[in-house]
């Protein structure tokens, strides 16, 4: 009997930010406390990496922790922000200070990150360490043991309040769900090659959507009409993914490559299968948000409000995206193209475990793009180095809606996806991203 040796190479890359420089006095609008807030949603993405959470869940475990932060920090600025509550689905109003105390705006976030990230996420060690570290530098430089200490409890009152709030969104109802038993035909989704793997996430189209009014308020328009015939459009779109397939340069691998974004990603050498684990989607674009709030010096709240922009955006794109997955079940290239074209095709890198339509990285990535051109304007270039850790180079785009178009060839180059699936997906992330930008409003007029 032969056997498989199975090697995983964990990449546990959490860069700490701490500025030295001298820190505002309590309760100041001021950019260095900014530095705290891009350390946990690099932290949020790095141990989200390191456990293998799928790429949709991914989103969750980012979204709560944003969201109990913003709440925790507005306060200390009076009336300039506005409460999410109301504003998000079911989100009720969130615990006041106590009377008369003073609040450091940056304890409160980090404590609020902290209180939910250890619900979320399973290294909490991880997150311990950086809440230390980050509350040491705070304390010593002079903010008050009772404001520390009052800031600490409201905080995690935050923290708490969405805890209870987030039992509800359907997920821990998802968990205990019976295997699911994926639609039988010819023209259905089924387990691919080289793993053969069940279908990933298969109920997180029945989470409860936070922004949106329902999962179907933005519906994806449904996938071709399926059929094995030469020269019918659904075949015409899979020798459309074959011929790129052959046809593929150096750049284009880069690019399919480049975007990839599988949280584990699976390579086999003979008996040999190698497990590396790579950022998730999801946690490219958290990053590339960080990239442009530091180049604007955005203040901590401002940069707290994009977070949650974005990540609230990214949330409801996959809920809407993995609805249409299930519901339309559209079979994948490398299972179409190998019973009618070609037996021996090979996309660039596995296919992942779900559904061909729509796709979700299509969807997530134009939900963050537009969010961001909605928050930064249609002509802010940036120099994306989130892949740099995994060997890749900085890659220069001239806008976020540029990165997302790169994003969407890159799925065709890699030979998972078809074109309409990957332009419904944009479409549709736009139209979810501009709803929410539109309905949440978080800093009062004039203020």
């Amino acid at each position: 009997m032969k056997k498989t040796f199975i090697f995983t190479a964990v990449l546990i890359l959490c860069s700490l930010t701490m500025t030295k420089a001298e820190l505002p006095t309590v309760g100041l609008m001021d950019s260095t406390g900014a530095g705290y807030i891009h350390d946990w949603n690099l932290m949020i993405a790095n141990i989200t990496m390191i456990d293998g959470f799928s790429p949709a869940v991914s989103k969750r475990n980012c979204t709560y922790p944003n969201i109990a932060a913003y709440e925790a920090a507005r306060v200390s600025y009076g009336t300039t922000f506005r409460s999410l509550a109301g504003q998000i689905k079911d989100l009720k109003e969130f615990p006041t200070p106590k009377a008369n105390v003073k609040l450091d705006a940056r304890v409160s976030a980090i404590q609020a990150y902290r209180t939910v990230v250890n619900k979320l996420l399973y290294r909490s060690n991880l997150a311990d360490s950086m809440y230390q570290a980050q509350l040491h530098e705070i304390e010593t430089g002079g903010t008050p043991k009772d404001v520390i200490k009052h800031s600490i409890e409201f905080g995690e009152s935050c923290g708490k309040h969405v805890i209870t709030w987030m039992k509800d969104d359907g997920h821990i109802k998802n968990q205990s769900r019976p295997r699911y038993n994926f639609v039988k035909g010819e023209e259905n989704w089924e387990p691919t090659p080289p793993d053969f793997p069940d279908p990933l996430d298969p109920y997180f189209g029945t989470m409860r959507t936070l922004a949106l009014d329902s999962v179907n308020q933005f519906k994806p328009r449904g996938p071709l009409p399926f059929s094995k015939e030469k020269g019918s459009p659904f075949y015409d779109q899979n020798m459309q993914v074959y011929v790129i397939s052959k046809g593929l340069t150096k750049e284009h691998e880069l690019i399919g490559r480049y975007w990839d974004d599988s949280p584990i990603k699976s390579f086999h050498e003979g008996h040999f299968m190698f497990n590396t684990k790579q950022i998730s989607p999801g946690g490219h674009w958290i990053n590339i948000t960080g990239i442009a709030l530091k180049m604007k010096n955005k203040t901590m709240m401002e940069s707290i409000s994009a977070y949650v922009l974005v990540s609230v955006s990214m949330f409801d794109g996959f809920i809407s995206c993995w609805k249409e997955k299930y519901r339309s079940n559209t079979i994948r290239p490398i299972t179409y193209i190998n019973r009618y074209i070609d037996s021996s095709w090979r996309p660039l890198f596995a296919t992942p475990p779900f559904p061909e339509h729509t796709s979700g990285h299509s969807t997530i990535s134009m939900c963050a793009a537009q969010m961001l051109t909605n928050i930064f304007g249609d002509n802010m270039g940036f120099v994306d180095d989130t892949e740099v850790r995994f060997g890749f180079t900085k890659r220069t785009f001239k806008s976020f809606l540029d990165a997302a178009q790169e994003v969407t060839m890159s799925r065709i180059y890699a030979g998972i996806h078809y074109f309409h699936a990957c332009n419904e997906a944009m479409r549709n992330g736009k139209e979810i991203s501009d709803h929410i930008f539109e309905k949440i409003v978080l800093r009062e007029k004039g203020k």
